[in-house]
């Protein structure tokens, strides 16, 4: 076992295919962030100015797993 995860940890990518990896993980943590973020929009009607909604908006969707944690402990 350990022989097949030195293999694959040794194994060296080219910067094209690190970038592709990271897309691939990043489309469906975003899908998933605006979805939740635009399911749970209560706190944005507390906030006046814009630029604090947009920022605050878009904080919901980066943090989205802590929000799921702190959701389900804190009801």
């Amino acid at each position: 076992m350990w022989n097949m995860v030195s293999r694959v940890l040794d194994h060296e990518m080219k910067v094209s295919e690190f970038l592709g990896t990271l897309i691939l993980i990043g489309i469906p943590y975003g899908i998933i962030g605006v979805i939740w973020t635009l399911t749970h929009t209560s706190h944005l009607a507390d906030i006046d100015s814009t630029t604090d909604k947009i920022i605050s908006f878009l904080g919901s969707i980066v943090c989205w797993p802590v929000l799921i944690f702190s959701n389900v402990t804190m009801t």
